[in-house]
Formats: structure tokens, C-alpha cells, sequence
């Protein structure tokens, strides 16, 4: 696979498990991107600002505290200064529930975890070429 497939491609990780933070990161930054984290959502739309330009936001569906990655692309998309930026669901949450949900309320895709070192950075940059990506896992 191309070693330049992301380059100074600005992605935006929301996650709170550090573990899956380092692996994403990983996996594109090898690719060349430029990865940005937040790690719990609360107040993603001033996080999100701040590192202008993002091409593409990854975001868990899963928080602590009662909070729930629905909620933040609501948050999100509350804020038109974002709607050209992709929002696709990671999530460990079954598929089979979870991708109807997240068509529902508007994502871009959903990619299932753990995500597959082989195919993650594949298909991010299918996303980032207008392509959805509904995977299951």
C-alpha cells in the first residue's frame, strides 16, 4: 500500500480508550496524516476549531458519563461550519445495530472495532475520496 496514501491529511480522532487512540494514530500517521485527538468529547465543536482545517473526524460512540457519540455529532452538526467535514463511527458497537443507527442519524460511515491494521488507513482514504464505508468487521 502507498506509504504517502494520508499525507497532510488533518484527521480528527474522538476517542477515549488511549489504546485505540495509539493504534489509529499509528496507522495513519504511517500513512502520513496528521492526527488530532480529543479523548472525551465534551466541547468537541471549540476542540474541533482549534485544530482547523479537518478533513475527516472519527468519533466512538461509546463514553463514559452517560455521554454517547450520538450526542456529539449532534453537538457537531448543530455547527455549520462543519457539515462538509465526514463524520464516521468507530465502535466496538454491533454492527448490526449500530450501522442502521448511525445511517439514521446522518454519519458517513461506521468502520467496526477493533479496526484491521491492513484495511484502517485503505479506508480512510476511500472516505476522503467521497466513498462511504459501512464496515462490519
Amino acid at each position: 500500500m502507498n506509504p504517502n496514501l494520508l499525507t497532510n491529511k488533518r484527521i480528527f480522532i474522538i476517542e477515549d480508550n488511549m489504546a485505540n487512540v495509539v493504534i489509529e494514530r499509528m496507522l495513519l500517521e504511517q500513512k502520513g496524516a496528521r492526527v488530532i485527538t480529543d479523548r472525551w468529547g465534551i466541547d468537541a465543536p471549540a476542540h474541533i476549531r482549534k485544530a482547523m482545517p479537518v478533513e475527516l473526524i472519527l468519533l466512538d460512540l461509546m463514553f463514559p458519563e452517560n455521554i454517547s457519540g450520538y450526542d456529539v455529532f449532534r453537538d457537531l452538526r448543530a455547527h455549520t461550519e462543519f457539515d462538509h467535514i465526514p463524520i464516521i463511527a468507530v465502535s466496538a458497537s454491533d454492527p448490526s445495530t449500530a450501522i442502521p443507527k448511525t445511517q439514521a442519524y446522518g454519519f458517513n460511515g461506521f468502520i467496526a472495532k477493533p479496526v484491521s491494521f491492513d484495511l484502517f488507513p485503505e479506508q480512510i482514504a476511500r472516505i476522503l475520496n467521497g466513498e462511504k464505508v459501512w464496515y462490519r468487521g
